[in-house]
């Protein structure tokens, strides 16, 4: 599938004035510019504005001059953020339907502090088969995350997938969510879950239906009850 068809189903934000340029060469420009190894706006337009006619017009970028960088910055600012994650996400799982593991971690952001010191906490789902992460969701903080991962679990799409993540991530609502939607999953288990991990730890040592001894003289008449019948 195109880059192009891809971009252009992600919501546009912008009203007015603002859309001196279609959103989907916007995107496109700072795709190209990220995987060419520049960093930051100011480097995607310098890298625009060397482009020759012909590459303008394949990015969609038909009006003259390329985006200056304070446009570029402006757009990722108002973008939906989460319908760009999904977007492309859902499109590394059509394009590699065998990548079967999903890591669910939350992370504080860098450089996202305000004026109050208070960071951007933010739960994502990452593919590690195909590098990349395939969705996110805003979250309350550390700790706080079992509301925001029901949320992202709504959003992907757990079928034929193995869910992985952090110990706190062992809730009921998240495992059931899971398993009824045809996924699997493997979470670790702390002693903070006591009685669980005692469960488990005795389910391992000392199965609760052990079987029955099966001696030499019962598997002889089962073997003459079977050829009686």
């Amino acid at each position: 599938m195109q880059l192009r068809f891809i971009l252009q189903q992600i919501p546009d934000p912008r009203v007015g004035q603002g859309r001196d340029y279609r959103l989907w060469p916007l995107l496109a420009l700072i795709i190209v510019s990220m995987s060419c190894g520049r960093r930051g706006m100011k480097a995607a337009f310098l890298l625009g504005r060397s482009f020759t006619r012909r590459q303008k017009a394949q990015l969609g970028l038909i009006s003259g001059a390329p985006p200056c960088h304070p446009t570029l910055t402006e757009t990722l600012c108002i973008i939906d953020s989460r319908a760009l994650a999904d977007t492309l996400g859902s499109l590394y799982f059509e394009e590699n339907g065998d990548a079967r593991h999903i890591a669910v971690d939350g992370k504080k952001m860098r450089a996202s502090k305000d004026g109050e010191g208070r960071a951007e906490h933010v739960l994502s789902a990452f593919c590690g088969g195909l590098q990349t992460v395939l969705s996110h969701e805003a979250s309350h903080g550390k700790d706080l995350e079992i509301p925001d991962a029901l949320k992202l679990l709504e959003r992907l799409d757990p079928k034929g997938k193995i869910i992985t993540g952090d110990a706190l991530f062992r809730q009921k609502s998240i495992t059931a969510k899971i398993v009824e939607s045809g996924g699997d999953y493997v979470f670790p288990i702390k002693d903070n879950q006591k009685t669980l991990r005692g469960n488990v730890k005795t389910a391992f040592e000392e199965p609760v239906f052990p079987p029955l001894p099966v001696t030499m003289a019962a598997s002889r008449k089962r073997t003459v009850d079977l050829n009686g019948a």
